[in-house]
């Protein structure tokens, strides 16, 4: 008799330089995602090349380089510009949601952090990341299918040409 394979958990990186929030985080969501921590911005950018999160948590405010720093580097890049990036931060401004917002953010969690909160969240992102990611294997399934069937027209084309 087979067993069926459970599916994988996805993979959610925290990038902070407090590690009580770390472990906060952590505690809130392991029990349905694999965590792994970073406590500054190029450990957690070496960190995402490393371990392909699925989804990274990051805060604002942290020495070295910041998290806008972070985010910025990592939405330039091609290989990690898909990656939804979900700032954690204490006091967030309109001002500071919009900069965030516009360098590449999903989404904001305010500092103190609700477990049932950080959760639904990143099971919302997820979510819309998985179907961007389906939406993007239909869309080249299809142009795939478009380019053979035109190439098919063109041959065929050709060979009623030669007949004439």
């Amino acid at each position: 008799m087979k067993v069926p394979m459970q599916p994988a958990l996805k993979k959610v990186l925290v990038i902070d330089d407090d590690s009580t929030a770390q472990k906060f985080i952590r505690n809130a969501i392991q029990d349905h995602y694999q965590v792994e921590t970073a406590g500054d911005g190029d450990s957690g950018i070496s960190k995402v090349f490393e371990w392909k999160p699925d989804v990274i948590l990051l805060d604002v405010e942290m020495p070295g380089k910041n998290g806008y720093e972070v985010c910025e580097q990592l939405k330039s890049g091609t290989a990690t510009s898909h990656i939804p990036i979900i700032f954690v931060k204490a006091k967030i401004s309109t001002e500071d949601e919009l900069r965030g917002f516009e360098i590449g953010a999903v989404d904001y969690i305010a500092n103190p952090i609700s477990p049932p909160v950080v959760k639904a969240r990143v099971k919302t992102q997820l979510a819309l990341y998985n179907q961007n990611r389906e939406l993007d294997r239909k869309v080249h399934e299809q142009t795939k299918t478009i380019h053979d069937t035109r190439l098919q027209i063109i041959q065929r084309l050709g060979r009623a040409a030669e007949y004439k």
